[in-house]
């Protein structure tokens, strides 16, 4: 009796569906000796064939799915088969987890291609993202979906020729997409799409990056070769944020703004009402800046708080909305109210009431995620306009900083000034590690914080010396004199 040839070399079953490599023998042909291996995926008695590359007999599969010894040329086809069932078996595993798997979402995920059956695509998740930032906790995240959402309109204005479904998404498509945000392009209208700046490029790429990544963590394009890296050549190399270090103002140059705003020495060219908007914008740019350098988004939302009369009104605690929900202490923050910044306060914030909004003209009553952030991007916009005018026509500076330039600013005066990073990292909310007992000990006493932003401005500078004044010091008003020069530095 002729012993029965192995026709199935066993894979693996994921849920409900069965996978094996198989020698293809379907055919009518009566004079067919070779026969195509295929990859078969089975769900409910219905099964998908996918070519793996190679053919053979029934007599030749037969002994390379019994092979044992290594050393047979045999044994490397059997060890190639096997890799492909361990690459097939992952991504089974990965491909929508805790949801019943079908022979179309299979068939998409093997061939990368999308059916008619198949809801999700790489666009489609891409949305799903957008759409999730906007209404998870009521829009507490819609800031963070503006960049995915700009992301995706460019992914699209390029690459409109293309006609890209499911996850038909190859490294060509996203090199094509680099090129046309580099190089400009002919839109669909005929018109000329405008190059991308380095900056902006590189935020779009990080979105579409992790874009990708949630497809493949889906079990999405893992076929397919992933694009990005900064290392090796051939794939998408993302643009590094540019660095920032140099867009700030010194502690001369911020007590000159201050000066201004305190004295309203503003042109009287400048048109009506045109002066008053000029001095708000000036002081909210002013609190960013003398308030640790916090966003407009929070300058806005700021609150007139139980802590704030607590303190006996000399200072906000808020929480950093970049930071809230990420870092242990929920970003919170703890803003001394210092001379200058209660001076600016006294002119343009509202009178202090419980839980009242200390700048409400920023939002004028918007109470929706939405909203809010269109009012904050209005007033920023309001600032930096207003800012560049006084800077040129009052100082007649060739700056032109906006209201990013006031955090910078807070932290490179104070690094220059002496004072210790970690309350710099602290009063800008940045992420630290902490243990439970930091919970409940102020690290830095609120005295210990206005001296210390109170380095922000010099509204005191000390008298030029000179040569005749040291000559007639005594030797103890010199050794005085040392040791300030000593701590100064």
């Amino acid at each position: 009796m002729a012993k029965k040839l192995t026709t199935s070399l066993t894979g693996f079953k994921e849920r409900q569906c069965t996978m094996a490599i198989v020698l293809d023998i379907r055919s009518n042909r009566k004079d067919v000796t070779e026969y195509s291996v295929k990859a078969r995926f089975t769900i409910d008695r219905r099964s998908y064939y996918y070519p793996i590359g190679g053919s053979y007999s029934k007599q030749e599969f037969s002994e390379i799915c019994n092979v044992q010894k290594s050393k047979s040329p045999k044994y490397e086809e059997k060890k190639r088969l096997l890799d492909i069932v361990d690459k097939y078996k992952t991504m089974l595993i990965n491909l929508n987890p805790g949801h019943e798997l079908t022979l179309d979402a299979v068939r998409m995920v093997v061939e990368g291609k999308v059916t008619r059956e198949t809801k999700e695509s790489f666009i489609g998740i891409w949305e799903e993202i957008i759409h999730n930032l906007r209404t998870e906790n009521n829009g507490a995240r819609y800031t963070t979906a503006e960049p995915y959402e700009t992301a995706l309109n460019s992914f699209k204005r390029f690459l409109w020729k293309e006609d890209i479904k499911g996850f038909e998404v190859s490294i060509e498509y996203i090199k094509k997409w680099e090129d046309g945000m580099i190089n400009g392009a002919i839109g669909p209208d005929g018109k000329k799409l405008k190059p991308v700046k380095s900056t902006t490029r590189g935020i779009n790429m990080r979105q579409c990056r992790a874009v990708w990544n949630e497809c493949r963590r889906r079990g999405y394009l893992l076929q397919t070769e992933y694009p990005f890296s900064n290392a090796k050549k051939g794939k998408v190399s993302i643009p590094a944020p540019s660095s920032r270090k140099d867009e700030y103002l010194d502690i001369a140059r911020m007590t000159e703004l201050y000066q201004v705003f305190v004295n309203k020495n503003y042109p009287d060219t400048w048109k009506k009402g045109y002066a008053e908007r000029a001095h708000y914008a000036l002081g909210l740019f002013l609190v960013q800046y003398l308030g640790n350098g916090f966003n407009l988004v929070d300058v806005a939302q700021l609150t007139y708080s139980q802590y704030y009369f607590d303190t006996e009104r000399r200072a906000f605690k808020f929480y950093r909305k970049k930071t809230r929900g990420r870092s242990k202490n929920g970003g919170e923050v703890i803003i001394p109210i210092t001379e200058p910044l209660q001076h600016i306060l006294d002119d343009i914030a509202a009178p202090p009431k419980l839980n009242a909004l200390v700048f409400p003209h920023i939002l004028e009553g918007a109470t929706h995620e939405r909203d809010i952030r269109k009012r904050v991007s209005g007033e920023n916009s309001n600032v930096q306009d207003r800012l560049i005018k006084i800077c040129k026509d009052v100082l007649h500076w060739e700056v032109r900083p906006s209201g990013t330039w006031a955090r910078h600013s807070f932290a490179t005066n104070l690094t220059h000034a002496g004072v210790e990073r970690s309350y710099i990292d602290e009063g800008m909310a940045h992420s630290q590690g902490q243990s439970v007992t930091d919970l409940y000990i102020a690290k830095y006493p609120l005295e210990k914080q206005i001296e210390y932003n109170s380095k922000l401005l010099n509204l005191n500078p000390t008298p030029a010396i000179t040569k005749d004044d040291i000559k007639n010091m005594s030797k103890e008003e010199m050794a005085n004199l040392l040791m300030e020069l000593i701590e100064k530095r």
